[in-house]
């Protein structure tokens, strides 16, 4: 079975509701109505079946002593460390208990801070931004996740080294006993919301199946609910309301068949 685009998606739906098979200004549902439910539905969707993806991220785990005082700026000249890819992590001063993100790259000796924090002589660490321990790792440019499932460090052994991991905003945090070394290769086993563009699909053709029943359903009951429909004859409410109400059971009812039977695993820190 082909794996059908958004466009397909819109259209069975359509042929469902019985409105005009082609996307067009005469249809009884507008394309951005239609584009609002699938959205809605992909999500819920991906909570019960989620699409599985393994994502690499780098530990950040840098330390050293700034060599020279400038205003909002981290020197040090000693072990000149610094990359572009620092900018947007927190640099830690371990002296005197203050933090403040890296705003800009100069040079590998030279970084620009959002305050004043750091003066020389004094030591600091680097984490990854918005972390306050080298086990935090950034988990701000993975789009579209739900949920951090378990974590893998060190990474390709056998047997697999996977560890715990809890996950607050947009810091993951791995249960590991002994800190990652700065640009340590770390694999984050995660739960993600499925994708669905005019040319590609992530979705099985069951998930897709079930995605149509909610889209259905969803749209069926927006109209019934839109003024009551002035051009529903009287008499006929009541039956287009409980066919709409019919549709969205079967959604529910779909929506539990594809639930994954979660298992909670606790893997050892070290």
């Amino acid at each position: 079975m082909a794996i059908k685009n958004r466009s397909a998606i819109r259209g069975i739906a359509r042929q469902m509701l019985r409105d005009e098979i082609e996307d067009s200004e005469d249809s009884d549902f507008a394309i951005d109505e239609l584009e609002l439910h699938i959205n809605e539905c992909m999500v819920e969707v991906s909570q019960r079946s989620p699409r599985e993806v393994k994502e690499i991220v780098s530990a950040s785990n840098k330390s050293g002593t700034a060599t020279a005082t400038t205003a909002s700026h981290l020197i040090d000249t000693t072990k000149s460390q610094f990359v572009a890819g620092d900018v947007g992590k927190t640099v830690y001063n371990s002296t005197d208990g203050t933090e403040a993100l890296v705003t800009a790259y100069t040079s590998a000796s030279d970084i620009t801070l959002a305050t004043n924090i750091m003066a020389s002589g004094e030591n600091y660490t680097i984490y990854c931004g918005g972390g306050a321990n080298p086990r935090d790792v950034s988990v701000a440019e993975i789009t579209d996740l739900i949920e951090v499932e378990k974590a893998e460090y060190p990474t390709r052994q056998w047997p697999r080294n996977f560890r715990d991991c809890s996950v607050f905003g947009s810091v993951a945090t791995l249960d590991v006993d002994s800190a990652p070394d700065d640009g340590d290769e770390i694999f984050l086993y995660c739960y993600k919301v499925h994708s669905l563009t005019e040319s590609t699909s992530t979705l099985s053709p069951q998930l897709e199946k079930v995605l149509v029943e909610g889209v259905v359903a969803k749209a069926a009951q927006a109209w019934c609910a839109e003024q009551m429909r002035k051009d529903i004859v009287p008499s006929s409410v009541k039956l287009h309301q409980n066919w709409a109400d019919r549709q969205f059971i079967i959604y529910q009812n779909s929506l539990n068949s594809i639930t994954k039977t979660r298992v909670w695993e606790f893997y050892s820190p070290g």
